[in-house]
């Protein structure tokens, strides 16, 4: 693959990434809500799931997204009931004193890195967003091995550190919030925003 398509490819990447969407709503909410830990690990399974998709349209397999649409609807409700079961958790959650023993979610990475994986397959528009986009750059007739090494390396690189920079900025947000009154009301901005995160994923096709 020649330097030009892939750098312009990197840069349409880089502008998807950076548009705030669902899976970018919920790392936010989660690191203004736990801090960076659990937000990166949400930030892992969303970027998993981005290479899924891109594996897939290379495989030529994006046509499942017509196929199994049904499938891909009942994913797309399961991922917003999360957010919204996510959004009560947070406006519920309890007061933490400096020192305190981490949450649930700061404890099971696991889970978090599952909800982003979920959310990524409840989103069809990402799978298409790649069957559309890549033959515009890659010719598929002469595609090797280490192409598409190369494209997933980026893919990493854009969409996570995207998402990283976003995460940082969040979680220093909340350093600046230390009494019970502004924990309770950055517990209520993260839920809020995980509402908005749920309406987006049902929204989008």
């Amino acid at each position: 693959m020649t330097p030009g398509p892939f750098l312009t490819l990197t840069a349409t990447v880089a502008v998807a990434a950076i548009t705030p969407g669902p899976a970018l709503a919920a790392m936010v909410a989660r690191a203004i809500a736990d801090g960076p830990r659990p937000a990166m690990a949400l930030n892992a399974g969303v970027v998993t799931g981005d290479l899924l998709f891109f594996s897939a349209a290379v495989a030529g397999m994006a046509a499942a997204a017509h196929s199994l649409g049904e499938l891909f609807s009942v994913l797309r409700i399961l991922g917003a009931a999360y957010l919204l079961w996510q959004a009560f958790a947070l406006w519920r959650a309890p007061l933490r004193v400096e020192g305190a023993a981490p949450s649930g979610h700061e404890a099971l990475l696991r889970r978090n890195f599952a909800a982003g994986l979920l959310l990524m397959f409840g989103h069809v528009q990402a799978m298409l967003f790649y069957a559309a986009l890549l033959p515009g750059f890659v010719d598929f007739s002469s595609l090797t091995a280490s192409d598409v090494a190369m494209l997933a390396v980026m893919l990493i690189v854009v969409i996570g550190t995207v998402n990283s920079v976003y995460i940082l900025a969040a979680s220093r947000a909340r350093g600046f919030f230390a009494d019970e009154r502004a924990q309770r009301t950055i517990h209520r901005i993260a839920a809020m925003i995980m509402v908005v995160a749920a309406a987006l994923v049902l929204t989008r096709v």
